[in-house]
């Protein structure tokens, strides 16, 4: 069983009050949210066959994010997640301590079908 096996796997939580107070917080987790509508607008208007995400902008903004929490908001970082296959595996253990971060910052923002992802 994975992450995506579980109820309420890919509901998205409330972002906690303290994301809302940081200027930074909240225009990434915006644009994050809006990545989505921008790359399917993109790909309604043009051709077939053409990739209109080549900087792979949904991923990469929740990488923002993720990276500007596990920088900034280190402390707000929640523990590891027992029931997380990522935040368990012996592969964690071995990644530099800002990617292990950037990881559990995923739970602060995305369901667990997304922050076991990455």
């Amino acid at each position: 069983m994975d992450s995506s096996d579980v109820p309420g796997a890919d509901e998205w939580p409330l972002p906690p009050s303290w994301m809302w107070s940081c200027q930074e917080c909240t225009e990434l987790y915006k644009a994050m949210k809006h990545a989505p509508e921008v790359v399917n607008a993109a790909r309604e208007e043009g051709e077939p066959g053409v990739d209109y995400d080549p900087l792979d902008t949904v991923v990469s903004t929740q990488i923002r994010l993720a990276r500007h929490i596990a920088t900034h908001h280190a402390s707000d970082v929640p523990a590891i997640d027992p029931s997380c296959e990522r935040c368990t595996s012996d592969e964690s253990r071995q990644m530099p301590a800002v990617l292990v971060l950037e990881h559990r910052a995923r739970h602060v923002f995305a369901p667990p079908s997304i922050a076991g992802l990455l």
